[in-house]
C-alpha cells in the first residue's frame, strides 16, 4: 500500500511539472512567432504605404505637366501622360483628365472638348446635380484591370467620388475616394489631384487614376509563406471596416493576428495579418515529462524492492541533473552574450516601472541616467520629442497598455523606433519589455535612396532618345528599358538573356563585329559604336553611342552598359552634305578653270595694248619731244605713268587671283631669319636714310615660307615707305604672348599713321588711306597679306594714330607636329 501511494504521488508531481514546462515552452514559442509576425507586418505596412505614395507622386507629376501646358487638349494630355505608361502600377486601369462642368454648361463643354481633340465625345450628366465631373481624356494603363467609368460618364453620380473631388479641390492635395459600386459590381477607388491654370489660378480640372484594390494589393505584397495564413486590406467607411482585398497563404491554425493602419493620401486603410503560432515544443516537453514521470515511478517502485538499486539510480539521476544544470547555465551565458551583441536595445521593466535589466545597446541609446528612474519619467528626462500627447500618455502608462505598441520618436537627438510590450501574469501587470532601434541612419539612407530614384527617373525620362540596356560579360541582354523597346521594337521578354548579335546586320554579325566591340570595351574601358543596326521588323537604321565596361572590385568585367541613339536623320544629312560638298568642289574646279582662263586673258590680251601705249608714248617723247610744248610733254608723261600703273594693277590682281588657287606648303619657318633677309632686300628703298630697326625674339611659325615672306615684306616695306618724312625713323619687329598662350607678331613704326575710323578699308583691294601723289602703291599689298594670314588660320589687324605711327599685328599657327624647319 505504501509503495502504491509513493508511485501515485510521483506520477502526479511529474504530470504537473510536465504540464507546467509545456505551458512555459508554448508561451516562449508564441512570443517568438509574434516577433516574427511583427516584422512581417511592418514590412507589409511599409510596402503598401510606399506603393500608395508612388501612385500619389504620379498624380502630382502629371498634374504639374498639365499645368505647364497653355491649354489642356488631347495632344498635350498624350505627351504629359507618356511616362505613366512606362511605370509599373499594378491595379491601375487608366489615368484620366476630369473636367468640372456646371449643369448649365454641359452642351458647351461637349463641343469645346470635341474641338480639343476628342471627336465623338458624349457627356452624360446625372440628374439633379449642380455640378458634374466628366472624364474627357484617358490613357489606358492596364486593360485587364477593373475598368474605370467610360469617358463622358458623370462621376458626380457617386457620392464617394464626389467627396474625394471636393477634398482635392479644397485642399489642393491628392485625395482618394472610398471604393464604390455601380450596378451591383464592386468598383475601384479613384485617386485625384486638382489641375490649376498657372496664369490666373483658375481650376482646369482634375487628374484621376482608377485603381483596382485587389490587383494593387496582390502586386504590392509578396506571396505569404511560413506560418502566414492570410493578409487582408480593408477600408473604413460609415458602416465600419470593409475588406476589399485578400491574399491567402498556408493552411493551419490562425491564433496570431495583427492589425496596422495604412495611410494613403487622405485615406486611412487597415492591414490585417493572420498567422499560426502553434508548435510542437510544448507537446514534446509534455510527453518527455510524462516519460520521465513513468521512469521516476519505476525507480520508486524499484527502491521499495531494492534499496541498493534505488540508491544507484538516484546517484545516476543526480549526475544527470548536474549536467543539465551546467548546460542550462551555459545556455543562459550564451543568451546573455547574444543580447549583449545584438544591434537593438533591449530592456526589461518591472510592474513599478523600474529598469531590471538592459543590454549595452539600450544603455548607449538611453544613457546611464535612465537606469535609475521610472519609465514614466523618461519623456522629460531623456528629451524625447516628436510625439503627440496620446503617445506620451501611452509611454508613461506602458505597464498598463495590455498589448504591444510602436512609436518612432527622437531620443537624445537620435531617431529611435520604440516597440513596447506589456507582460501580464494572472490578469495583472507584471512589467514590460521594450526594444529600441536607432533608425536615424537608415531613415537618412532611405531618403537619399528615394531622392536618387527620383533623380534617376527624371534622367531616364529626359533620355527618351537613348536606348540604355545592360549586357552580361558574354554579351547576353540583362536589362531592357522602355526607350530601348521603343527604339528597337523588342519587348523585354523577347530579348532578356538573348544574344547581343541580333541587333546587328547579317554581314556585321558574320564578321564577328559584336564580339570585337565587347572585347575592345573590356580592354579599353569604353568604345564608341557608329553603324547600322536592325530592328525587330528587320528595318535598318543608323545608331551612335557607347559601350562601357562595368567591373567588379577585383577588376574583372561584370558586364557592359550600352547607350545608343538613332542618328539616321543625321546620317542622311551627312550624306547630303557629302554630295553637296562634292558638287561644290566640282563647281570650284569649273570656276577655277574659268578664272585661269580669265587670268590668261588679262596676262596676255590686256598687257599687249598697255605695252603698246607705253612704247609708242616713249618713242613719241624721244623722237618728237622737241616739237611738243611743256604741257604736251606733261600729258605724254601722264600717259606713260597711267599705262605703267595699270600694268602694276594687273600684276597685283593676277597675284591676288593666284593666291586663291595656290596650295599651301606647311613648314616650320624661322621668322627672325626671314625678317633679316627681307630687310636686306629693302636696301634700295631705304637709300641713305638713317632708320633704326629693332628685332626682338621671334618664335618659329608654321606656314608656307613664300607666302609668309610676302606678308613680312609688305609690312616692312610699308613701314619704310610711311616713315620717309620722319627725321629719326624707328621700326620695331617683335611678338607678345596672349592670355591664351598664342604668339602675336607685330611690326611697329613711328611714321605717318592713319585715322582708325577708316581702318576697315585697310585690307580691301584698291582701298588706300593716303593719296597716290604722297605715297606710291596699288592698294593690293595689304589685301594680299590679309588673305595669306587668313589662309593660314590666323588674323591680322592694325592700330594707329595720325602723325604718331602705326602697328600691324598678325598671328600664325605654332602648336603643330614637328616639321622641317625652313629658313629664307
Amino acid at each position: 500500500m505504501g509503495v502504491r501511494l509513493q508511485v501515485t504521488g510521483v506520477v502526479l508531481l511529474g504530470l504537473l511539472a510536465s504540464g507546467g514546462l509545456g505551458l512555459l515552452m508554448h508561451r516562449v514559442e508564441r512570443d517568438h512567432a509574434g516577433q516574427v509576425l511583427d516584422r512581417r507586418v511592418a514590412a507589409a505596412q511599409d510596402a503598401v504605404v510606399a506603393a500608395g505614395q508612388r501612385y500619389v507622386d504620379v498624380l502630382r507629376l502629371t498634374a504639374g505637366a498639365l499645368e505647364a501646358l497653355p491649354e489642356v487638349d488631347a495632344d498635350g494630355f498624350t505627351v504629359a501622360t507618356a511616362p505613366v505608361g512606362q511605370l509599373w502600377l499594378p491595379g491601375a486601369a487608366s489615368v484620366d483628365f476630369v473636367a468640372a462642368v456646371p449643369d448649365s454648361g454641359v452642351a458647351a463643354a461637349q463641343a469645346d472638348w470635341r474641338e480639343r481633340g476628342v471627336p465623338g465625345l458624349m457627356l452624360t450628366p446625372a440628374q439633379g446635380l449642380v455640378r458634374h465631373y466628366f472624364p474627357v481624356l484617358r490613357r489606358t494603363i492596364d486593360a485587364t484591370a477593373a475598368g474605370a467609368a467610360p469617358p463622358g460618364t458623370d462621376l458626380g453620380a457617386s457620392s464617394q467620388v464626389t467627396g474625394a473631388v471636393e477634398r482635392a479641390e479644397r485642399v489642393g492635395l491628392p485625395a482618394v475616394s472610398q471604393p464604390f459600386a455601380e450596378g451591383g459590381e464592386e468598383r475601384p477607388v479613384v485617386m485625384l489631384q486638382r489641375v490649376l491654370d498657372r496664369s490666373d489660378g483658375a481650376l482646369r480640372g482634375f487628374v484621376a487614376m482608377t485603381v483596382h484594390l485587389p490587383a494593387f494589393f496582390a502586386g504590392t505584397m509578396p506571396e505569404p509563406s511560413g506560418e502566414l495564413r492570410a493578409m487582408t486590406l480593408g477600408v473604413l467607411d460609415g458602416s465600419g471596416l470593409r475588406p476589399v482585398a485578400r491574399i491567402d497563404g498556408t493552411t493551419g491554425g490562425d491564433d496570431l493576428r495583427r492589425s496596422v493602419a495604412v495611410q494613403v493620401a487622405d485615406q486611412r486603410w487597415q492591414l490585417d495579418v493572420v498567422a499560426g503560432g502553434e508548435g510542437y515544443l510544448d507537446e514534446g516537453m509534455f510527453l518527455a515529462g510524462l516519460a520521465l514521470t513513468l521512469v521516476t515511478a519505476l525507480l520508486v517502485s524499484t527502491l521499495a524492492t531494492s534499496r541498493r538499486r534505488a540508491e544507484e539510480r538516484v546517484a545516476e539521476a543526480t549526475a544527470e541533473l548536474r549536467v543539465a544544470g551546467a548546460v542550462a547555465r551555459q545556455q543562459a551565458t550564451l543568451r546573455g552574450a547574444a543580447m549583449d551583441t545584438i544591434g537593438d536595445g533591449v530592456l526589461v521593466i518591472d510592474r513599478h516601472g523600474k529598469v531590471l535589466w538592459l543590454n549595452p545597446t539600450a544603455r548607449a541609446i538611453l544613457g546611464p541616467e535612465a537606469a535609475g528612474h521610472l519609465a514614466s519619467e523618461w519623456p522629460e528626462l531623456l528629451d524625447i520629442r516628436e510625439m503627440d500627447a496620446a503617445t506620451r500618455h501611452r509611454l508613461r502608462n506602458l505597464l498598463n497598455a495590455g498589448r504591444e505598441s510602436q512609436v518612432e520618436c527622437v531620443i537624445r537627438g537620435r531617431r529611435i523606433d520604440v516597440r513596447l510590450r506589456s507582460l501580464v501574469q494572472d490578469g495583472e501587470p507584471a512589467g514590460a519589455v521594450a526594444v529600441l532601434r536607432d533608425v536615424t541612419d537608415s531613415n537618412a539612407a532611405a531618403e537619399q535612396l528615394r531622392a536618387s530614384e527620383e533623380l534617376l527617373q527624371v534622367l531616364l525620362d529626359g533620355a527618351r532618345d537613348y536606348a540604355i540596356y545592360l549586357l552580361d560579360p558574354h554579351g547576353a541582354v540583362v536589362t531592357w528599358s522602355a526607350n530601348a523597346e521603343r527604339l528597337m521594337g523588342y519587348r523585354s521578354e523577347e530579348v532578356i538573356d538573348g544574344p547581343y548579335d541580333r541587333f546587328f546586320t547579317a554581314e556585321d554579325a558574320a564578321e564577328g563585329l559584336p564580339r570585337r566591340l565587347l572585347a575592345e570595351a573590356a580592354e579599353r574601358g569604353r568604345v564608341e559604336i557608329d553603324g547600322p543596326r536592325v530592328r525587330k521588323d528587320r528595318s535598318v537604321f543608323w545608331t551612335y553611342g557607347l559601350i562601357t565596361a562595368v567591373r567588379n572590385t577585383d577588376g574583372s568585367v561584370r558586364g557592359f552598359v550600352n547607350v545608343s541613339q538613332d542618328v539616321s536623320n543625321r546620317k542622311a544629312a551627312d550624306l547630303v552634305i557629302e554630295r553637296l560638298n562634292a558638287d561644290l568642289e566640282q563647281r570650284v574646279e569649273e570656276r577655277t578653270a574659268d578664272l585661269e582662263s580669265f587670268s590668261y586673258s588679262v596676262s596676255h590680251d590686256l598687257r599687249a595694248p598697255l605695252r603698246a601705249i607705253d612704247g609708242f608714248a616713249k618713242m613719241l617723247a624721244l623722237e618728237h619731244g622737241d616739237a611738243l610744248d611743256e604741257q604736251g610733254r606733261r600729258y605724254l608723261g601722264r600717259i606713260r605713268a597711267g599705262a605703267q600703273r595699270m600694268g602694276e594693277l594687273i600684276d597685283g590682281l593676277l597675284a591676288f587671283s593666284r593666291l586663291q588657287r595656290q596650295e599651301l606648303t606647311n613648314q616650320r619657318v624661322r621668322l627672325d631669319d626671314l625678317v633679316a633677309d627681307v630687310w636686306d632686300e629693302l636696301t634700295i628703298e631705304r637709300g641713305d636714310r638713317d632708320i633704326v630697326l629693332t628685332v626682338g625674339e621671334l618664335p618659329d611659325a608654321l606656314g608656307d615660307p613664300r607666302l609668309i615672306r610676302h606678308v613680312v615684306a609688305n609690312l616692312l616695306g610699308n613701314a619704310v615707305k610711311y616713315t620717309r618724312d620722319v627725321s629719326s625713323a624707328r621700326i620695331e619687329v617683335g611678338h607678345k604672348v596672349t592670355a591664351g598662350g598664342d604668339a602675336t607678331y607685330f611690326v611697329r613704326d613711328n611714321g605717318t599713321g592713319f585715322d582708325m575710323r577708316y581702318a576697315d578699308k585697310l585690307f580691301k583691294v584698291f582701298q588706300r588711306l593716303h593719296r597716290a601723289e604722297d605715297y606710291e602703291g596699288t592698294g593690293i599689298g595689304l589685301a594680299l597679306a590679309h588673305r595669306i594670314v587668313q589662309r593660314h588660320g590666323g588674323q591680322i589687324w592694325a592700330d594707329a594714330t595720325p602723325g604718331d605711327g602705326a602697328t600691324f599685328y598678325f598671328t600664325l599657327p605654332a602648336d603643330m607636329p614637328a616639321l622641317e624647319v625652313v629658313s629664307p
